[in-house]
């Protein structure tokens, strides 16, 4: 797979410490053997190279779908901490689109330092005046259709987002809901001016079983010389555990399961999943030195319906729920 973005990467403000007290682990256990999604996020800091150091708080319908999460972390330039950034949903009959934005100061360094200079204690008030919305991720889902958009900041705190890639993903299922066929489209964006531009890479995943287990991927790409024909690239082999994903593994991607440590190395970077007694992530840390720390609640929640696409979860990617 190119052009991943980590998950942790996203993830990585919110109101006071939110942690499980007693009676949410009570609830959660007794929960447990009713639901199979029996908890929530409701809480995660941490620090990324895009961010520094965050805080996000997840609010929740009545209905159980995800409503917004907010981002707290300091304003640049300035000794304050605020809101920089929202998780938006926007929900339709079996659709959504769902927008990680962040908040930017479009102001340079020096000129923040002559407001502090001129007005000492209303100038952090007027950098926060201007923070612009900017997108740095979203996926939608719309005519059974997944579609997902990464971006990075620009070095200069002025100009929009750059776009980094795209990927649409069509999920072929049998009769019994089992995903057959994952159909991909990678688009990888130019630089400089031609960032509007992409080039577009076109694949196929052929998923085969043994009962209810994936134990095989085929990945396919359209013949170059016939339109309706497909050349095999490469395989990805998963095993299992009682019903439990172990492992994934391909040439350029691989998962470990062990106990309640996931590792996942992919091109660049390897990624460590520390699971709780439910299986579910409660810390992340990866190779470049971004980490996340997620406390739950009991509930039930979409928030990983959300933010990851279907081949995330088949190559076992998706740990927070």
């Amino acid at each position: 797979m190119k052009a991943k973005i980590w998950i942790l990467g996203l993830l990585i403000g919110v109101l006071p410490f939110y942690s499980c007290n007693d009676d949410d682990t009570e609830a959660m256990e007794e929960s447990s053997t009713y639901n199979n999604n029996p908890f929530r996020v409701k809480r995660i800091t941490g620090e990324t190279k895009a961010w520094g150091a965050y805080e996000l708080q997840f609010n929740y319908r009545p209905d159980g779908l995800l409503e917004r999460v907010w981002r707290f972390g300091n304003i640049p330039y300035t000794e304050t901490r605020d809101t920089m950034g929202t998780f938006e949903i926007e929900y339709d009959l079996n659709e959504h689109d769902f927008k990680v934005l962040d908040y930017v100061v479009t102001i340079e360094q020096d000129s923040a330092d002559k407001l502090k200079v001129l007005y000492p204690e209303t100038y952090a008030d007027t950098i926060k005046s201007m923070l612009k919305e900017r997108t740095l991720y979203s996926t939608s889902l719309k005519d059974r259709t997944y579609k997902k958009t990464t971006c990075r900041p620009p070095l200069s705190v002025f100009g929009d987002y750059i776009n980094l890639a795209g990927q649409t993903q069509m999920v072929e299922n049998d009769a019994d809901g089992k995903p057959l066929i994952v159909r991909c489209y990678e688009d990888m964006y130019e630089t400089g001016g031609d960032n509007g531009k992409y080039e577009r890479m076109v694949y196929k995943y052929e998923l085969s079983y043994a009962g209810s287990d994936i134990v095989e991927a085929t990945v396919c790409t359209p013949d170059s010389y016939s339109e309706t024909s497909w050349d095999r690239m490469w395989k990805i082999a998963f095993s299992h555990y009682s019903g439990v994903l172990t492992g994934v593994e391909s040439d350029n991607y691989k998962m470990r399961r062990s106990g309640n440590t996931v590792v996942v190395a992919e091109p660049g970077v390897n990624t460590t999943y520390t699971l709780n007694e439910y299986g579910l992530a409660v810390k992340i840390e990866n190779t470049d030195g971004e980490t996340a720390n997620i406390e739950y609640e009991a509930g039930t929640g979409n928030f990983s319906d959300l933010y990851a696409l279907p081949l995330d979860k088949l190559l076992g990617k998706v740990w927070i729920k």
